[in-house]
């Protein structure tokens, strides 16, 4: 077979290939909201409130930046998203923009001990320390590429001493929330800070801003054919075109 030949075997093979091994999906929102006005049904905040974003606007990607207000919350309360109704689906995912708010001390002893967590259904999804308040404090958590938006600057909410600073992060940029297996048609979501070093909402606090929940339902797999019938495909299709070619001269 010369190199004409083989490259237009081989094109034929590459288009069969994608084809066979096509698989559709549509990603569906579920739940969606800024936090600006009336606080979303489905969300009981415990002692969380809605509260300006104070520094923290304008940071993040665009069209997901922090603004207006967010749902602040001391550490130790527990902010818990409730969903009913879920579409048919088979997996879940779920993006928001994370506020680490003054004086969260990391993995440690008291005063240290603060660990963000978010509970799925029963089932830990997420689990990792923040440190703020000095550069020597371990921080558990290690951000993807993308994730960081800012880290132990000043963005407002003064602590204690008002020299503490704060970090953001878009967890909507981390794998780990994205396409989870799921298939109920309800779904509970916890998000606190536990941890020894818990103190008042004027020391450390969290927030949260663009809480979004979404639902994929995988479209008909198409099977993907074996090498042998892919080749014989092609096989079939380079000997058309070369009959083409004779009759043609």
């Amino acid at each position: 077979m010369n190199a004409k030949r083989f490259a237009s075997f081989a094109a034929v093979l590459a288009m069969v290939t994608v084809c066979a091994a096509q698989v559709k999906a549509a990603p569906v929102l579920v739940f969606s909201t800024d936090f600006n006005g009336a606080l979303a049904s489905g969300i009981s905040p415990g002692s969380a409130a809605l509260t300006g974003v104070q520094g923290y606007a304008g940071l993040g990607p665009a069209g997901n930046q922090f603004g207006g207000n967010f749902l602040r919350s001391a550490t130790g309360n527990t902010v818990t998203l409730s969903l009913t109704n879920l579409p048919t689906h088979d997996t879940i995912s779920l993006s928001f923009l994370f506020a680490a708010i003054d004086s969260l001390d990391g993995t440690g002893t008291f005063p240290a001990g603060d660990f963000f967590k978010i509970v799925f259904d029963g089932a830990t999804l997420f689990s990792e320390s923040f440190a703020n308040a000095t550069p020597s404090q371990i921080q558990s958590y290690v951000s993807p590429a993308g994730v960081e938006l800012a880290r132990r600057v000043d963005l407002g909410f003064n602590g204690p001493g008002s020299f503490y600073t704060d970090s953001a992060y878009n967890f909507g940029a981390d794998p780990r929330f994205a396409n989870f297996a799921h298939t109920a048609s309800t779904a509970t979501i916890e998000f606190f800070i536990f941890g020894e070093g818990n103190q008042d909402l004027n020391d450390e606090s969290w927030a949260m801003d663009n809480l979004n929940v979404s639902v994929t339902t995988r479209g008909e797999l198409i099977p993907e054919p074996d090498a042998s019938l892919l080749l014989s495909i092609g096989a079939l299709a380079l000997l058309a075109a070369s009959k083409r070619r004779r009759k043609a001269s």
